[in-house]
Formats: structure tokens, C-alpha cells, sequence
């Protein structure tokens, strides 16, 4: 029976140095921390991406278009590389072994390769496969000079098609250009983003802390959805209407992605909060200072903990600046109460991003 061809993103993560770290190390013990590795990766791909299978020391995924937006996926690939390095950070400072496998665990290193195309499912010995000219062009890129190029540390490849698809401006997100040869397929142009380099920024340094402050909002709750699902509620302008209320939420961001430097009206009849992201950790963290109607200048921070199957989730909202009205700081109180609880509700009912559709799909009541 012919299959339908989709289109979609297609992502391999591939552990770096494996071969020489295999054979420096146990048998009995190295493709257990590998493999650890891969479910933490694989962990924060999954979802918005779905596994199609692991390739020993390397994982592919796809996304089909329309499942979730540019961002959300960036947010994906980031996340997953700062879990890994966490992970190889909890590895190192945790073990008490001075086995090989757990002494040398911290030389490994992550690379990700992103491309947008067409394939096909094709059923193979009772699973799905995806066959097209695409899935090989980013298996290709595993041993390309791009590859070679970005050298031991950690960092991600964007074909050109993965670039324009998700809708990045380059020059403006630091992105290094090339252009790959291979064979039978003709020419591709590469875009090669260091997550190295985010991870030294990014997982040090908090720009905006919760207190000092007079506190207006704290929303501490634990809920069914996970990390990714909750993150994404809070932070896509088209999921934040679901529990925000009436509300149209008006974006720019640098370079076409959302994260740091991010600026939004958020506007409710005739009023407008003004926001700006100046903490993005994505699936862990996210600041924005806001400038509130009738109240004035707000710190905002949202923290989220992995808890079973679902997730702690922390909000504080803390006004700076000049005495606030009381009669402001209760109608704000009462707003974001309402709203929070919302978000609890629709995030306890929240199901994995599912078949055929372009967000995550609440349950049936």
C-alpha cells in the first residue's frame, strides 16, 4: 500500500566522542551511562518531537509540521542540550566510581542536526520507519564538514530548509553559515548555532531574581502536564489566550525566536501590560519585567520542577517602585489568581501533543 509523504523536522542527537570513550571504558558499564544520556535527551526532545528510534549512540526524531511553532521547537533543542550537560555535571560530581565509563563521562559532548523536509512512513518488520531523500540528507550531516567544523564541543546544525522553515534570521541569532556537498543530493546550505556557548551563559547566570519587592502574586502548584507542556502554556502567545482570558498578545523577537530581548503587548480591552523576557532557561526558568496598568514596573519569574509524571510550577509576581494603589494591587491579585487557577485546571486536563494536531489538546472533560 503507497504512504502519504508528510513534511516536518527531522533532528538527530548524536553523542560526541562515543567511539573513543567506548574504548577507553567497561563494557559492563558505558552503555548504561550512554544510555542514561540518551533518555535525558530524548527526555526534553520528546515532545514536541517524537522518537522514531535510537541509532546506538545517537537518537532520531521528527516533528510533522504544525505541531508546535519555531520557538517552542528551539526551545526543544536548547533544553535537551542543557539537561545533557546537567546530567554529565550530576554524573561527575555524584559518583563515588573511579571506573573509566564514570571518570571519562564528562569528555562526552552533544551535537544536533535539524532539518525540514519531506519523508514517509513505511512499516518494516512490525514498526514504522521514515524513508526519503531528506531522512538521508540529515543522516548525512552526522559526518559532514559542517560536523568536522564545529570540532568536540556542543552545538546544533540547521539545514537551510530547517532555518527558513522555522522562521530564524541568522545574521541577528549569531548562527555560522556553510555549505555542505553530498552525494546524489547536490548542495546544502548549513547554519551551525554553538549551544556551548548558551550553556556558559545560560546556565549560570539569572538576570532577574524573585524579592525584594512587594509581593502580589504567589502560585505554587503541582500539575499533571509535563515540563514542556506547562512551559509552552506559559510562554506561546497562542496558549497563553487559552487560560489568560480576552486577551491579544502582540510579539517581537530577536532574530525570530523567543527568548532574552523578547517584547510583548499584551492587550485587554483598551489596556496594555508591556512585557520583556530577561531570563529564558527554557523548561526551567523564564523572567519578564513588566510595566502593569494602574500598577507600574513588575518583576515576574516562573520556575518549573520535574515531579513524576507532571510538574511543580512557581509564579511570583513582585511590584517594584513607587507605593502601588491597594485598590491596584487587589484587582491584579484577583486577575492573576483567576488566571493561574485557569492554567491549573487546563494544564491538570492537558494531554501529550497528539495526532493531528497543531498544540497540545486538552482531555475531555
Amino acid at each position: 500500500m503507497a504512504t502519504t509523504p508528510e513534511t516536518g523536522f527531522l533532528v538527530i542527537a548524536d553523542l560526541t566522542g562515543y567511539t573513543a570513550y567506548l574504548s577507553q571504558s567497561e563494557l559492563e558499564h558505558a552503555p548504561a551511562i550512554a544510555g542514561d544520556l540518551l533518555e535525558t535527551i530524548v527526555g526534553r526532545l520528546d515532545p514536541p518531537f517524537r522518537l522514531a528510534k535510537f541509532e546506538g549512540d545517537a537518537a532520531f526524531l521528527y516533528v510533522e509540521d504544525g505541531r508546535a511553532d519555531g520557538s517552542l521547537l528551539l526551545d526543544a533543542v536548547e533544553a535537551a542540550y542543557l539537561a545533557f550537560r546537567r546530567r554529565l555535571r550530576s554524573i561527575d560530581q555524584a559518583t563515588s566510581c573511579d571506573c573509566n565509563s564514570c571518570r571519562l563521562a564528562p569528555r562526552l559532548d552533544l551535537k544536533l542536526f535539524v532539518h525540514h523536509g519531506s519523508y514517509a512512513r513505511t512499516a518494516i518488520a512490525g514498526r514504522d520507519e521514515l524513508a526519503g531523500a531528506d531522512v538521508i540528507v540529515v543522516h548525512r550531516l552526522l559526518k559532514g564538514t559542517s560536523a568536522a567544523e564545529g570540532g568536540a564541543s556542543g552545538f546544533a546544525i540547521f539545514t537551510g530548509a530547517a532555518v527558513e522553515a522555522l522562521g530564524l534570521d541568522p545574521v541577528a541569532l549569531g548562527l555560522v553559515a556553510a555549505e555542505e556537498t553530498i552525494d546524489h543530493l547536490g548542495e546544502v546550505t548549513t547554519f551551525r548555532l554553538d549551544l556551548e556557548a548558551r550553556w556558559v551563559t545560560e546556565s549560570a547566570a539569572r538576570r532577574l531574581d524573585a524579592g525584594g519587592g512587594e509581593l502580589v502574586v504567589d502560585f505554587d502548584a503541582t500539575v499533571a502536564a509535563e515540563p514542556a507542556v506547562a512551559w509552552a502554556h506559559l510562554t506561546s502567545p497562542v496558549l497563553r489566550a487559552r487560560w489568560e482570558g480576552p486577551i491579544e498578545i502582540r510579539e517581537t523577537s530577536p532574530g525570530g525566536r523567543r527568548g532574552v530581548g523578547t517584547l510583548a503587548q499584551c492587550v485587554t480591552g483598551r489596556l496594555a501590560t508591556l512585557e520583556e523576557i530577561v531570563d529564558w532557561q527554557p523548561y526551567d526558568h523564564v523572567g519578564w519585567r513588566l510595566a502593569v496598568p494602574g500598577l507600574g514596573p513588575v518583576a515576574s519569574t516562573v520556575d518549573l520542577e520535574p515531579v513524576g509524571a507532571g510538574c511543580r510550577i512557581h509564579v511570583r509576581w513582585e511590584h517594584h517602585g513607587a507605593a502601588a494603589p491597594e485598590v491596584a494591587l487587589a484587582e491584579v491579585r484577583l486577575d492573576r489568581t483567576a488566571a493561574f487557577g485557569r492554567l491549573r485546571t487546563l494544564l491538570d486536563r492537558v494531554q501529550p501533543m497528539v495526532e493531528g494536531t497543531t498544540e497540545p489538546a486538552a482531555a475531555p472533560a
